[in-house]
């Protein structure tokens, strides 16, 4: 319901929304709240619609709610009533029984404020009936809200009704004023004038004249709340107001008024940069242009100055865009095939009416209402958008231009760099477009594309070979700052800069150039020297012994040399078959610096001994040795010559043979269920 309802009327539907014959409240004050009586209709499907009285807006609930069927029912017009000291207030009411409900009922009213007065007629009954509540001697209580409980009460339950009743009379002070404050100045064109709020009364009126006798009055208002908004005033304006107090009992008189003077208000025009805008023949294209305000001020007007060609005006859905997100649609779809706008859009323009060429020109009224900005900040950035919807006509954004009366002063940016010439501006005259610091001066930076960065990374791990080559396009005195592993260098250059023999590492190259007495902003690029990863072999043997994959990591090509047998290999997995007993496995990359994988490998459940003939060691290798395995070496004569106990476990063990003369020996290999004996032949 729209914020400006002050009052509103509630409906109730019994069929989910389909219909709402029930009036349940009238007119009731619009303050987010109200207490409704429900009828004894059972349904499953309830919802309420909320609707402004007098108007066409309405809210409805999102889902269904349930009305329980009940005994007794006692069915008022409404829940508040009003009466005037000294009168009696009658109130009817019909009782209602269902459910075969039949039980005599007693009518009371516990909670009524000692003094007051009340007679239920009939007291009590057994059947559905009109019944009345009579509530006399009102002059024995205060004027005040009393909270009354309408009680039916029977053998079996108790059913209640509660009543707000409102006494009132007829003596009235003067309502006190706050805001604003008299005499107060600077006051916006949109103010909420507000009084101190006083339950004795129910209604206000109020008026506003630009003289202390009224005789010139500007505004007037009727509300029910203690405040109220008038219509626009005037800018630097001098207003005085008043207001009554009113309730059933009558009206009091005007309360002493209050002045305030409005503020000045200040205009400007501002436009957008970077134009004309293509509007794409292609497509469906969204285009838009912006301008941005720096001084925080509540708007309160705003006009849009527009020139953009399109060969099919229907064609365009245009928007104005406050920094708030408030969208305004300035034209939608209209004019058919005429072309181009050459306009000032101005809530006080009549309504556009569509020519040949340019289709929209003059001082014309939008579609949507500007006065929509009216009371947020200038500050920021505003948006017009300019949405094609169909392809193949296309166009121009050559102008957009804002002009906004703003409540205050604007401060002074002739140069409209967003930087202010009262105070902040060192550099004032700065051109359009042009890009400024804090204190208004020129920005220089770069052109994008000036630098091009070289960079040769380590040939191998822990070379230091890597370099930076830095190539400026323009001819300025650079100053570089280098950081990075080991590296910390503040240089000077004009054509070109070189670093050289450089470890990995990521590097940062801050660079600053002057050109006579322009002072580029400092720009920094990221530099990262690579080195060749370490060679990285995992080796998954399977469970049979029989094949070895092999998982490579660190080059595109790797050296495998598996028992003396040389293969290359491009490939991150291979799978290779093993011999019978011992396979060595040599792993290598072409770069040294990578590093070499050598491991050796058994297939094979006997035990084998290598290399045979041997001269310095030898090997016993098996599949698994066997724990607690001992080793008995035997000359030629069959004499004990060595023993080696519990060799422990693993696939291969080693003995040294140096200091053995030459010949041949019988080993022995005893251990959890093996028992065998090889021959062995040392040179």
């Amino acid at each position: 319901v729209p914020i400006r309802a002050q009052r509103v009327d509630i409906y109730l539907s019994l069929d989910g929304g389909v219909s709402f014959p029930i009036l349940l409240v009238e007119d009731a004050p619009n303050d987010g709240e109200q207490d409704v009586l429900l009828p004894g209709t059972e349904t499953q499907s309830g919802r309420f619609m909320v609707k402004a009285s007098n108007n066409i807006f309405f809210a409805v609930n999102s889902s269904d709610f349930a009305i329980a069927a009940s005994e007794i029912v006692m069915d008022f017009d409404a829940l508040d009533y009003e009466v005037c000291q000294p009168n009696d207030l009658i109130i009817p009411f019909e009782y209602e029984t269902y459910l075969g409900f039949a039980e005599e009922v007693t009518f009371s009213a516990p909670d009524a404020p000692p003094g007051l007065g009340v007679v239920f007629s009939p007291a009590t009954t057994t059947a559905a009936t009109p019944v009345t509540v009579t509530f006399s001697n009102t002059s024995g209580v205060t004027i005040d809200n009393y909270p009354i409980t309408i009680t039916a009460t029977g053998n079996s339950l108790t059913k209640v009704v509660p009543l707000d009743l409102l006494i009132f009379n007829n003596s009235f002070a003067d309502v006190p004023l706050s805001f604003p404050t008299d005499g107060a100045l600077d006051i916006g064109l949109r103010p909420t004038l507000q009084w101190e709020e006083n339950s004795a009364y129910t209604s206000y009126q109020v008026e506003i004249a630009t003289d202390t006798a009224f005789s010139n009055v500007v505004d007037v208002g009727n509300v029910i709340f203690n405040q109220f908004s008038p219509r626009r005033l005037l800018e630097n304006t001098t207003y005085f107001w008043r207001v009554k107090p009113v309730n059933p009992c009558g009206e009091g008189t005007f309360s002493p008024a209050f002045s305030f003077t409005t503020v000045q208000l200040d205009c400007k025009t501002r436009d957008s940069q970077n134009l004309p805008l293509s509007i794409s023949s292609t497509g469906t294209p969204v285009v838009t242009a912006q301008i941005t305000l720096f001084d925080d001020l509540p708007i309160a007007d705003v006009n849009v100055i527009l020139d953009i060609e399109h060969s099919f005006l229907s064609d365009l859905i245009i928007k104005l865009i406050s920094p708030a997100g408030t969208s305004v649609i300035l034209a939608a779809n209209s004019c058919g095939g005429a072309q181009d706008i050459n306009a000032i859009f101005d809530d006080d323009g009549p309504a556009f009416s569509c020519g040949s060429n340019p289709g929209i020109s003059g001082t014309v009224n939008p579609l949507g209402s500007l006065a929509s900005f009216n009371g947020e900040s200038t500050l920021g950035t505003w948006t017009l958008e300019v949405s094609d919807t169909a392809p193949a006509d296309g166009g121009l954004i050559n102008r957009f231009s804002l002009e906004i009366c703003a409540e205050g002063q604007y401060r002074p940016d002739d140069d409209n760099d967003g930087v202010f010439d009262d105070t902040d501006d060192l550099c004032l005259g700065t051109p359009p477009g042009i890009e400024v610091n804090a204190d208004g001066c020129p920005v220089y930076r770069f052109a994008q594309d000036n630098f091009s960065l070289s960079i040769t990374s380590e040939s191998c791990r822990g070379n230091n070979d890597g370099g930076i080559e830095l190539a400026p396009i323009a001819i300025l005195d650079y100053s570089v700052n280098v950081t990075g592993p080991g590296t910390n260098l503040n240089e000077n250059f004009t054509s070109g800069y070189t670093l050289s023999n450089l470890s990995a590492g990521t590097y940062e190259l801050c660079i600053s150039g002057t050109d006579g007495a322009v002072t580029y902003e400092t720009v920094c690029f990221e530099a990262v020297i690579t080195e060749p990863d370490p060679l990285d072999v995992n080796a998954v043997l399977s469970a049979d012994g029989s094949e070895l994959t092999l998982n490579l990591s660190g080059s595109s090509l790797y050296n495998i040399e598996l028992n003396g047998l040389l293969t290359q290999t491009t490939e991150n997995t291979i799978t290779l078959d093993l011999d019978k007993g011992p396979n060595t496995l040599r792993v290598s990359t072409n770069l040294p610096c990578q590093g070499i994988f050598d491991e050796t490998y058994f297939n094979g459940d006997s035990a084998i001994l290598f290399p045979n003939p041997t001269v310095n060691e030898f090997s016993i290798a098996m599949k698994q040795l066997p724990t607690g395995l001992d080793v008995y070496v035997y000359d030629i004569q069959g004499r004990l010559f060595r023993q080696y106990r519990n060799i422990g476990e693993g696939s291969e063990y080693k003995i040294d043979t140096s200091d053995w003369p030459s010949g041949m020996y019988f080993i022995n290999l005893k251990g959890k269920s093996l028992n065998e004996t090889r021959k062995l032949i040392k040179r």
